[in-house]
């Protein structure tokens, strides 16, 4: 499991060190802006486009076909992958609340005020990825691309349909964070039934 989680970085290095530099653009525009909130979720959400990349990359090179006559079982695999994800999810994540904190800190306000947007934005990612993966390991990088980009329109098409509708949504920052724990442990729920799933598929799938 390691060498197959090692894999993926070193694979990925060249990826993920242009997904950094443009990251670190991002925080710095959230720094001296006052977006600082949308900064994280984007970050989170945008580390979660390394694992498609890592099931193009795969695909291209002919990992996919090679590793499966390696001796590790295909649960490893697929464990693997959402692994890595929650590893680029997580470190943008504490990136991104580290900055808040400084931020924080200098301005004189709470060390860990809204600190809860990092969790959220992690939680959110993973809803995203529990949807996601399956169909990854079901259809692979190239012939999943147009279900991908419409899993991608759907919360835009939810916000525009509250707009044109005039649903309004108003919780209090104190009203989310007593729905984060709840929350947590669905997400949580949500993904492992995901993991299995993607399993299930795999198992079945001829190469």
């Amino acid at each position: 499991m390691k060498g197959l989680i090692k894999n993926e970085f070193l694979t990925m290095r060249g990826v993920i060190l242009m997904y950094a530099g443009v990251l670190v653009l991002y925080y710095l525009l959230g720094v001296f802006g006052t977006q600082m909130a949308g900064v994280q979720v984007f970050s989170v959400f945008f580390c979660t486009m390394l694992v498609i990349s890592s099931f193009s990359y795969g695909e291209k090179s002919g990992w996919t076909a090679y590793v499966n006559v390696l001796p590790v079982s295909r649960g490893q695999i697929v464990m693997s992958k959402y692994l890595f994800a929650l590893i680029c999810m997580g470190a943008a994540s504490a990136f991104g609340l580290a900055i808040q904190c400084g931020m924080n800190i200098k301005s004189g306000s709470p060390v860990f005020q809204d600190a809860w947007v990092a969790g959220a934005a992690v939680m959110a990612a993973c809803l995203f990825l529990s949807v996601v993966m399956p169909v990854l390991f079901k259809m692979g990088a190239e012939k999943s691309r147009v279900i991908l980009v419409l899993i991608f329109l759907i919360p835009f098409a939810a916000a525009l349909l509250m707009e044109k509708t005039g649903i309004r949504i108003s919780l209090s920052p104190e009203r989310l964070l007593s729905l984060l724990p709840a929350a947590g442990l669905g997400t949580a729920a949500l993904l492992l039934l995901s993991c299995v799933v993607s399993m299930e598929i795999y198992k079945r799938k001829e190469f």
